[in-house]
């Protein structure tokens, strides 16, 4: 047993599969597509060569594997903070201290005296921290699944709670549409407000306005840095075919269009990859045509006002309308999130419109 620095595309290529033994007959189970993955890993570490990808190696299989880079941390003030994502492990704390040990000493070497994850700085919304409550609930896009245990290899390492995130469970029964309308009505008539659903017809402007509100809401407690114009135009544009534009809400004031508040929610495509099970051959092809008119659930995921309009019921306006559409299309569970649990007023605006806490996730560190 040893751990491995992997450095050629075979590797990867076992790297990436790595994770399917482990989960075998986990119905949660959601693997990335392996191709898109590859296609990543070969950037990010052998073009790049900005992260290093690791494995523990056991008689000519891995059961271990990790990714890790450094790159700057604004709330810790420092320039060189080591991250580590992509973590799987078999439930033995022998092969997790190897192949963390080895993970710091490679992060040490390259400047870091802090380590911290799962966190991937290459694409910060993606599988983001551990899941440590709510595993009784299927996975939302782009939210993370692991094992009970990966705490406990954690917490063994000298890991320790570095922040917590939040989502939420949203639901019907605790939202009573009909009653909440005409307090809706009200709130838009007093501040001359309207909402309406993005117009990919017109997408470049709705680009340009959904990141004029984000950078004029933009907060500390927020815990990775604002999406920038380039990210955000990648995002929408790249996922075209998988945005709905009906969730994709925009406030915007009757007198000049301005907008004032953003609320953007997906539709919960890991059902269909998971059926896929991470192939995109002709037949995982199918299936993904299959399944993806049968989505039935949806995450809420990004969520801003302006501060000049802040408690003023915009969130309340926009969360009105996306439970409107979701009941319309037939979406029959809604989760919002991840938040940071240090940003109150995100936490207060969802448990208003009768968001339950039903998953944390939880980013550890440690000092190196």
């Amino acid at each position: 047993m040893q751990v491995k620095e992997l450095k050629t595309a075979s590797q990867l290529k076992k790297f990436v599969s790595m994770a399917d033994g482990l989960y075998k007959n986990d119905p949660f189970y959601v693997p990335y597509m392996r191709g898109d993955l590859l296609k990543t890993l070969k950037l990010l570490v052998l073009k790049n060569k900005t992260y290093r990808a690791l494995a523990v190696e056991n008689g000519g299989k891995y059961i271990a594997r990790i990714l890790v880079t450094v790159a700057p941390d604004k709330h810790l003030g420092i320039s060189n903070c080591g991250y580590f994502s992509h973590f799987e492990c078999v439930n033995d704390f022998k092969v997790s201290r190897m192949i963390f040990s080895e993970a710091c000493k490679i992060l040490a070497e390259a400047g870091a005296s802090y380590i911290q994850g799962p966190y991937f700085p290459y694409d910060q919304d993606n599988r983001r921290g551990l899941l440590v409550k709510g595993f009784e609930y299927e996975p939302m896009i782009l939210t993370s699944y692991n094992p009970p245990y990966y705490a406990d290899l954690l917490e063994d390492c000298g890991f320790e709670k570095h922040a917590d995130t939040y989502s939420y469970a949203l639901s019907y029964d605790r939202y009573d549409v009909g009653r909440i309308q005409p307090l809706t009505e009200k709130l838009k008539k007093r501040y001359g407000l309207y909402v309406r659903a993005a117009d990919f017809s017109k997408i470049d402007r709705e680009i340009d306005d959904v990141y004029s509100v984000i950078i004029a809401a933009d907060k500390e407690e927020i815990y990775q840095s604002a999406p920038s114009r380039a990210d955000i135009e990648r995002i929408v544009k790249g996922w075209r075919a998988f945005l709905w534009e009906k969730l994709i809400l925009i406030c915007r004031r009757e007198s000049d269009d301005k907008p004032v508040g953003v609320m953007m929610a997906i539709p919960n495509y890991f059902t269909v990859f998971r059926k896929m099970k991470g192939r995109t051959n002709p037949v995982a092809l199918v299936r993904a045509l299959y399944y993806r008119s049968r989505i039935r659930s949806v995450r809420a995921m990004l969520q801003y006002v302006i501060p000049e309009y802040q408690n003023h019921g915009v969130n309340f306006m926009l969360y009105h309308e996306f439970y409107k559409t979701c009941k319309k299309s037939g979406i029959t569970a809604m989760e919002a999130g991840t938040i940071m649990e240090n940003n109150y007023q995100s936490c207060r605006n969802v448990e208003k419109v009768s968001g339950i806490l039903n998953k944390i996730f939880r980013i550890y560190g440690k000092r190196i």
